[in-house]
């Protein structure tokens, strides 16, 4: 049975992750602030990044590291205080994990890791790859900072596998639990222009990648975890409004970008600027999309039972 060590099982990714793992072909461990065993099959191991708190005297053996921990870019708004626990929460907790893995006398095997689409430069003609060059605004400093110390993994001899996530698509959390309301209501329209392209991923297929790349060592290096279909935000509203059976107004009301940027501050980037990122490269690895299209995933998430 293979051991599997788990940072941030508790969001939205790390939690579905965790009910789709073979309980009968991977012994999981879960880094949280309480230790101890479910009925589920997981195991849970004491840490806390801001006191340099962890202990993995107790594990043998790790074969995959899966890192997801950080803080919810969109759980707050950006002060200068919740913008340092957006940082500090990814790059700190990585650093954590580096210094006490590389002490161990068998090291993992690999580790797979999150990182964010919000490397890249905003509203780009041309769609961005994974050797295109970062941005050079909060969220690209973020990353970058945090890719430098999963990286350090590499260096040890750990296969090293970077996802570099667009905006997931659950109905239990993320955009759509915050935008279902709204739009129930008739009232979701485009933001701003409505031309920024939306760079997305059905949670199914997100959780698809990881498990893949547990097993598979062609997963190495940097991927761009998005679907290949690439749409606007103004195709996004028509989409999201058929899915829930609701009327939609793009071409006549628009959310202005004045408005959004008063309510919002510097986080109305995240939805006023689009991010045009290509997925080509998981083709090489031979991922395969279950849903490919906009409309056939929202469809899925929200059928009715």
């Amino acid at each position: 049975m293979k051991s599997i060590l788990i940072t941030g099982g508790t969001g939205l990714i790390g939690s579905k992750l965790i009910k789709n793992l073979d309980k009968g072909k991977y012994k999981i461990y879960i880094l949280s602030r309480r230790t101890y065993s479910d009925s589920k099959g997981a195991n849970y191991i004491k840490w806390d990044p801001k006191k340099s708190i962890l202990d993995l005297s107790k594990i043998k053996n790790i074969d995959t590291i899966i890192n997801l921990a950080g803080e919810s870019i969109d759980g707050s708004r950006w002060t200068n205080n919740y913008k340092r626990k957006i940082l500090e929460s990814r790059v700190n907790s990585t650093k954590l994990l580096f210094e006490k893995i590389k002490k161990m006398n068998i090291l993992p095997k690999s580790i797979i890791s999150a990182s964010a689409t919000g490397y890249y430069k905003n509203n780009t003609l041309e769609p961005q790859n994974e050797s295109s060059n970062p941005g050079d605004g909060f969220l690209s400093d973020v990353v970058v900072k945090w890719e430098k110390e999963i990286l350090k993994f590499k260096s040890i001899g750990i296969r090293t596998t970077i996802f570099r996530i667009g905006l997931v698509l659950s109905k239990d959390g993320g955009v759509l639990k915050k935008l279902y309301p709204i739009f129930k209501l008739f009232l979701g329209v485009p933001i701003g222009s409505g031309n920024q392209i939306i760079s997305w991923i059905h949670e199914k297929d997100m959780i698809g990648l990881i498990v893949k790349a547990i097993e598979d060592d062609n997963f190495d290096g940097i991927y761009n975890a998005v679907a290949p279909e690439r749409i606007n935000n103004k195709e996004f509203t028509k989409s999201l409004s058929k899915a829930l059976g609701r009327f939609s107004y793009p071409n006549i009301i628009k959310a202005p970008s004045l408005i959004i940027k008063l309510i919002f501050g510097e986080q109305s980037n995240l939805v006023l600027n689009g991010l045009n990122i290509s997925s080509k490269n998981l083709s090489k690895v031979k991922f395969i999309f279950k849903f490919s299209k906009l409309d056939s995933a929202l469809s899925e998430i929200y059928k009715k039972n």
